[in-house]
Order: C-alpha cells, then sequence, then structure tokens
C-alpha cells in the first residue's frame, strides 16, 4: 500500500519557521490561554542562563482539556478546533487569538520537553463569569528529543516520547493549563532575556493607549472614552499576564500618564459604513505653553470596504521623548502586540525616515486630504517632524472586522498588502497632523514668549532692588485692573456704556498676563518646595550613600577572606552570611530609592488627593530607618489606619513628615522614642508629633519657623546640622492649605512636640 512518510524533522522545521523567536514563543503561550478562558497566567522563568537546568513554566486558570481535547487539540498540528462554529471561547465568549493550530509547536522552539497537567473544568453556559470546579485532569509528556531521533512521525507511536495519562479524579479543584519546558533548546543570553523584557512591556496595551483618560487632562473633547481593545464578551471577568523568575520584570517604570503627553490623538474606521475619524487634542499643559494651540477634527467617507476596521490612540511629547521600553505606536490584535511594529528598530509607519531626511516643505501625507478640511500648516513644516521616540501608542485590530490581515508566517506582523497599507496610510495622516497643528501653535507662543521676554527684560530693568522682576509686573498688571474697573464703574455710573464695553475689552490682556503667570508660579511652587525639603536632608542622603559605600567595600573584603578558607563548610556559611549582608543593603538601598521617587516623581505632584496619613507616614519612615535603628530609637506611629488628610499631593505631604521626622530624630537622645498621632478635630485634620530628648522654649519657638534660623545648635553626625529652612518649607506646604503648625505643649514623657492642622475639605 502506497502512502506519504512524513519526517519528524518537520516539526523542526515547524518549529523554526512558525515561531521567529523566544518572545514570539511565549506570547503564543499566553495567547493560548486567553482563548482557554483564562483570567491569570503566569510565565516563570528559572535559571534561564543554563539549558541544561533551566525551564519556563506557563500555567494559566483556564477551562483547561479532558483527554480527548488534549489529542484533538495539543497534539494534533494544525487542528481545526478554533476554526469551527462562531470561533469564540467556551464560556466567556471571547474572540480567539490563534487559527491555525500551530501556537503549541511554540513549546518545541523553547525546550526539548514540555510537560503538561490541565484540570478540565465542569460544565458552564456561555456567558458565565466564573468557571465551575474542575472535573477530570490530563497529565501528559512530549519529548522532542526522542521525536527528532525517530525517522517518521509513523514511529512516533510506542517509542514513549508522547505519554498521555488521564485521570478522573482532578489533583486540585480549580481548572487550567500548567506547561513544564525543560531543558531549554538554548541558554537564554543576556541580549535575548533584554529583548523579551522589552516586547513582555508591552505584550498588552499599556492603560494610557486604551483606558480613560484622567479628568482634567486634554483641552479638547476626543472620540472616545475608553477604546475597545479586544472582541469580547460584556461579562468577561479579565485577564492577566504576571511574569516571574528570572522573567519578572521587576520596578520597570513604564509611564502611564497622559499628562505627560503634549497632543493626544484617536482614530477610527468603521468598514461597514466606510467613515473614517480622526480628533486631536493638545493637553491642558501644552496650552499653557503654547496658547494658540487647537484642537482638530476630521470626518471623511471613505465608502464601506475600503479597509479593515480599527481604532486607536496616539500620545504625543514635543521636543522629548518616551522611555525606550514604550516608544513607538504599536499594533494589537485582540489586545495582543504583533511585533515588530513600533520596535525600536522598526519604522513602519516612516516617522524615522521623514526625520532623518526633512526638507523645507509641507507633509505630503496631508496633501491629498480635502484642503477645505484641513488646517493650512507653514511652508517648512516637515523640518520639526519627529521620530518614533516621540509617539507612544496603540493602533487596536479585531479578528472579525480585518479581513485581509494574514500573519505572516513567522508570527512577525502581517503579509504586505493593501489591507495594512490602508491603517499605515491613515494612522501616519494623525501623527502628520499632531505636528501641522503644533507647529503652528508652537510658532504663534514662540512669538508671543519673544513679547514676554521683552516685557520681561524691560522690568529687570525698571524693578528696585526691593522687587523682583516678576513681582513688578504682576504689580503693575493689578493696578492696571483696579483703574480699569474703577472706569468701568465710572462709565456704568454715568450710563456710558461703550465706554465701559472698551475698558472691560482693554482689561482682558492684563488679566490674562496675571493669570498666565499664576499658573506658571503656581504650578511651580510645589516642586521647588519639594526638592526644598529634599534639599534640607542633603547630609542625610550623603550619609547613606557613604554608609551603602563601605558596607559594600566590606561586603567585597569578606567575600575574598571567604575565598581562602580551605573547609568548604566555614566557606558556605561565610558566603550565605555574605548573602544575608548584601540582601539587607539592597533592602537599604530600595527604601532609600523608593523614597525619592516617591518624592520627586510626576506621580507625586500629579493630582491632589486625599491620602491615607499613616501608609504615607511609614513612607517616610523607611529612609530614616537606620538611623532610627543605630540610635536605638522607639518610634510609635499611632496614626489611625482610616484618617485622611485634605485633597494634596502626595509629595508635599510627604515633605511634611520628612521634615517633622527628620528633627524629631536629630534631637531625640540614644534609647528615645517618637511617637506619631492623628485625629480629625474641630473641622481640620490634626498631627501631631513628639520626641523625647532637648526640649524647645515655647515663649520663642515661633521664631524657628524663620527662615535660617537652625534648631540645630551642634551637628547631628549623620543627619547634619540643618540649614534653617526645613520648619519653614514646612511651614509653606501647611500655610498652603490655610492650616496652621506650631510647637506645643508635649505629652508626659516627650521633651518636645510640633502640631499642625489642616481643614478639612
Amino acid at each position: 500500500m502506497t502512502g506519504f512518510s512524513v519526517d519528524t524533522k518537520l516539526f523542526q522545521e515547524l518549529g523554526e519557521l512558525l515561531v521567529a523567536k523566544e518572545s514570539t514563543a511565549l506570547v503564543e503561550l499566553v495567547k493560548n490561554a486567553y482563548d482557554a478562558d483564562a483570567t491569570l497566567v503566569t510565565v516563570t522563568g528559572v535559571n534561564l542562563g543554563d539549558a541544561t537546568s533551566g525551564s519556563i513554566v506557563v500555567s494559566d486558570d483556564g477551562v483547561g482539556m479532558d483527554g480527548g481535547e488534549f489529542r484533538r487539540g495539543f497534539l494534533t498540528i494544525a487542528g481545526r478546533t478554533k476554526n469551527s462554529g462562531d470561533r469564540r471561547s467556551p464560556v466567556f465568549g471571547r474572540r480567539y487569538t490563534g487559527e491555525k493550530g500551530v501556537g503549541r509547536l511554540a513549546s518545541h522552539k523553547l525546550g526539548m520537553v514540555v510537560e503538561v497537567q490541565s484540570r478540565k473544568a465542569g460544565p458552564a453556559p456561555r456567558g458565565a463569569i466564573a468557571l465551575p470546579p474542575a472535573i477530570s485532569e490530563v497529565v501528559a509528556r512530549i519529548d522532542w528529543r526522542t521525536i527528532e531521533a525517530l525517522e517518521t512521525l509513523d514511529q512516533i507511536d510506542g517509542s514513549g516520547a508522547v505519554r498521555v495519562d488521564e485521570r478522573a479524579k482532578p489533583s486540585k479543584p480549580g481548572s487550567g493549563t500548567t506547561l513544564k519546558i525543560s531543558p531549554l533548546r538554548t541558554a537564554w543570553s543576556d541580549r535575548i532575556r533584554a529583548s523579551f523584557l522589552r516586547e513582555a512591556a508591552t505584550l498588552a496595551p499599556l492603560a494610557a493607549t486604551w483606558k480613560k483618560l484622567p479628568d482634567g487632562i486634554v483641552a479638547e473633547e476626543l472620540l472616545f472614552e475608553t477604546l475597545p481593545i479586544r472582541d469580547q464578551q460584556t461579562g468577561d471577568p479579565g485577564f492577566e499576564v504576571v511574569f516571574g523568575g528570572d522573567l519578572n520584570l521587576g520596578d520597570r517604570l513604564l509611564p502611564d500618564v497622559a499628562a505627560a503627553a503634549s497632543w493626544i490623538a484617536e482614530l477610527s474606521f468603521d468598514r461597514d459604513t466606510g467613515m473614517l475619524r480622526i480628533a486631536l487634542s493638545p493637553t491642558k499643559a501644552e496650552v499653557r505653553n503654547a496658547p494658540g494651540a487647537e484642537g482638530f477634527r476630521l470626518e471623511k467617507n471613505l465608502g464601506p470596504g475600503a479597509g479593515p476596521s480599527f481604532t486607536g490612540r496616539i500620545l504625543q511629547r514635543s521636543l522629548a521623548s518616551w522611555e525606550a521600553e514604550v516608544q513607538g505606536i504599536r499594533v494589537f490584535m485582540e489586545g495582543f502586540r504583533v511585533s515588530p511594529y513600533g520596535d525600536l528598530r522598526d519604522d513602519w509607519l516612516g516617522l524615522e525616515r521623514t526625520y532623518l531626511s526633512r526638507q523645507k516643505r509641507q507633509l505630503t501625507s496631508l496633501a491629498t486630504l480635502n484642503a477645505d478640511q484641513i488646517p493650512a500648516g507653514l511652508e517648512a513644516e516637515e523640518l520639526v517632524v519627529q521620530g518614533n521616540h516621540a509617539y507612544m501608542g496603540g493602533i487596536f485590530l479585531h479578528r472579525s472586522s480585518s479581513p485581509g490581515l494574514e500573519m505572516v508566517v513567522s508570527r512577525e506582523g502581517f503579509l504586505p498588502g493593501a489591507a495594512f497599507d490602508f491603517i499605515t496610510q491613515w494612522t501616519r495622516v494623525a501623527t502628520d497632523l499632531i505636528v501641522r497643528l503644533g507647529s503652528v501653535a508652537r510658532k504663534e507662543a514662540k512669538e508671543i514668549k519673544n513679547q514676554q521676554r521683552v516685557a520681561q527684560r524691560d522690568a529687570s530693568l525698571r524693578s528696585d532692588m526691593n522687587e523682583t522682576p516678576t513681582a513688578l509686573r504682576v504689580r503693575e498688571h493689578a493696578l492696571q485692573v483696579e483703574r480699569s474697573f474703577a472706569n468701568i464703574q465710572q462709565a456704568v455710573e454715568r450710563n456710558d456704556f461703550a465706554t465701559a464695553t472698551r475698558e472691560a475689552r482693554e482689561l482682558q490682556p492684563n488679566l490674562s498676563e496675571i493669570r498666565e503667570m499664576a499658573d506658571q508660579f503656581g504650578s511651580e511652587a510645589v516642586q521647588w518646595r519639594v526638592l526644598a525639603s529634599l534639599g534640607a536632608e542633603l547630609a542625610a542622603f550623603v550619609h547613606e550613600i557613604n554608609a551603602v559605600g563601605l558596607q559594600i567595600s566590606a561586603l567585597a573584603r569578606e567575600l575574598e577572606d571567604a575565598l581562602t578558607i580551605d573547609d568548604l563548610a566555614r566557606t558556605r556559611t561565610a558566603i550565605r552570611k555574605a548573602r544575608q549582608r548584601a540582601l539587607d543593603l539592597a533592602d537599604r538601598i530600595r527604601r532609600n530609592a523608593t523614597y525619592l521617587v516617591d518624592a520627586t516623581s510626576f506621580e507625586g505632584r500629579r493630582r491632589r488627593a486625599r491620602l491615607t496619613l499613616r501608609d504615607r507616614f511609614e513612607t517616610v519612615r523607611l529612609f530614616f530607618e537606620s538611623r532610627i535603628e543605630q540610635k536605638n530609637i522607639t518610634l510609635i506611629n499611632d496614626i489611625p489606619t482610616d484618617i485622611r488628610s485634605p485633597p494634596m499631593f502626595p509629595s508635599e505631604l510627604s515633605g511634611i513628615f520628612t521634615n517633622l521626622l527628620s528633627n524629631a530624630v536629630k534631637f531625640s537622645n540614644a534609647g528615645g522614642r517618637i511617637e506619631v498621632s492623628a485625629r480629625e478635630h474641630g473641622g481640620f485634620c490634626e498631627v501631631q508629633v513628639s520626641n523625647t530628648g532637648a526640649a524647645v522654649d515655647l515663649s520663642r519657638a515661633r521664631r524657628l519657623f524663620d527662615a535660617f534660623v537652625s534648631t540645630t545648635e551642634r551637628p547631628d553626625a549623620i543627619l547634619g546640622q540643618g540649614m534653617g529652612m526645613g520648619l519653614t518649607i514646612t511651614r509653606a506646604f501647611v500655610q498652603e492649605y490655610g492650616g496652621e503648625i506650631d510647637f506645643v505643649a508635649p505629652p508626659s514623657g516627650f521633651a518636645t512636640a510640633i502640631r499642625f492642622r489642616i481643614p478639612l475639605r
């Protein structure tokens, strides 16, 4: 009998062809978990630098498989299990992300052996919001090495290369599937791991590219509140990916703050109606820099079926860059990243090409649009085009509404064609509209700033030594406003409304100038005070750095000594002790870094909120922990967990606690005590810090809040002598909110107490 004989080399060829690289393989396995109605999938790497002992474990809480499903699905290459019916997952009704049945070859790409444990969930109706307990289990093992050693696929049966064990009773109550892949085909080098971490950070779209924008970010309304990134039903409980072990993303600070953008654009095309919509708006921060910045909306009927349906949001930074991990506009299918679009070396929109070959001309992508709808641009606007580094965004596609988009066989991008060209064309139009509107606004802003510069220079010549030029300008504008109001009042009294109207019109520029200067210096004042507060603790920072440096040097010497010990047991003991010291040092550095990031990051002054006092104090306490331990001070945090501040910036409250705790630690004697308490009393949020040690003369205490009057008569060996600004800065923080701060009579057993009160709202 004549028939086909398939060489086992097929698996190796398919694995290399269909899955381009390690990161792509892991993405395919994560997609399988999503299609299996998982809500959580964890991807853990263990000892990835050693191929022999390394392993990758992918575990999910999805519906799992029984024996038949495992054979039809996992063991059937290019199976059709996702091509039948309505092509949605069985319970949550998710649109399948896979379709070719080759995702399981991802395990072949990654390792030599894959062990599978899958617990099958009980029956559940479509639309259920949770999966029922498991009712059966499959345990399987696939040894790719044994398979590849055979000549043909016919020889697999009976070779022991594939083993499947079906169990009626599951080992755990919860359903789900776990894949353990080990040993690895290749050791993960630092380059491979770094590449994976970059891609993993954007495997799912960043919240800023699709979630509701914070209130007050954009100056004008855009198209969406929330962008539909996945074709899923309303009751879907959601999906989360967690990376652990050697694949842990760590403390990567990914920008999730739309306020850092200058312009935001949203775009949408509906292939059923043929309607294209693009909306752009400057952020309110950009309007402050360029008062002439205005949004724009474009609606254009391109005809039904002109291209795939898609939506998108693009955030741009003028004359600045996003962090490298998130630079670029990425493409997502059903909420999963389609590589390589948006990678550092990918230029699918041609932005880098234009940036490197800029010419003195208008943007060519806008020339084909309706001239009546598009705002006129500058003649040489292409000179201000920025590359991919200035953009962060996502273009979102759904499988059901994207005909013509076919994935490249290596799972890296789409096949070239009219469908993807359509998306590229209109996404580039959106970025070029940002360039056009931004360049016009900045040109106007530059002219205004030149006028302001001249006015500031003139004020500096006229101001005396007791008044700053800015204060002189504010006072002169205020005096002009007073005169205008007086003239308006007189004109109204004599029924001369024409004069009153003219005076009111002439009054407007003065009010605008005052408002702009108030906005500028009001927003800057917060950061000035925060930085001044940190500067007051400079000696403490320097000591921490020096102390950590000395301990690291000592640790290095201990390790050198350990290497000279002949007794293996003693060597191991010495290394274990050194390891623990290294972990302690790492924790100490982490505490200080956490404090600095918390105090100085944009998030710390992004939005006022009612802050939990106890948590905010604990963040500051960690910074002083080493000094508190050295002085053997007992610190009692008696702040109730439910007391919150009035709406404040987090960095402001941290600044207050930093200065007060620093003083308390300085003046507490060795073995002393510090107590922090809080309450709501008489419409105020009231906090008191008490300490033992040196007492303060309450009759003269008020002068300690004056600038450059230091409370420290002798230097603290670690926290320094002080510059006499800590209490001045703290008072400014408190008074900003209409509060009060004073030294008060200390409770029994304490030498000094200071209390601040801020009105609740």
